[in-house]
């Protein structure tokens, strides 16, 4: 799915909830809060790129990277049913960091 198309299905949605998993107490001490994670879906111009992860049923769980500051990206890991999404993890990563790794495995032998 292209991002254009996806920044559409975003906006479609009306029910934003949390997995079990966001709120164990390791997900919390990285300091995301529920209001930033439910304004970035709710208005995702900052949405830079989409992963699909649905494994065997496409289009049911996405990555999604959004622009949080000039060093940083959130990731939010999201899961769509309907007009409803479940946000299963997100974390803030280092822009740096993800570049390095985007060309990591063609490094390898």
């Amino acid at each position: 799915m292209n991002l254009g198309a996806f920044i559409i299905k975003l906006k479609s949605i009306n029910e934003i909830t949390f997995s079990r998993h966001y709120d164990e107490p390791r997900v919390r001490l990285r300091h995301i809060e529920k209001s930033e994670i439910e304004r970035a879906l709710r208005n995702p111009d900052k949405l830079q790129a989409v992963e699909d992860q649905g494994g065997g049923q496409p289009g049911q769980k996405y990555a999604l990277m959004f622009e949080k500051s000039g060093r940083y990206d959130l990731k939010i890991v999201i899961s769509i049913a309907g007009e409803r999404a479940n946000v299963i993890t997100a974390h803030v990563q280092n822009k740096l960091r993800r570049k390095v790794y985007e060309r990591w495995p063609g490094t390898q032998r």
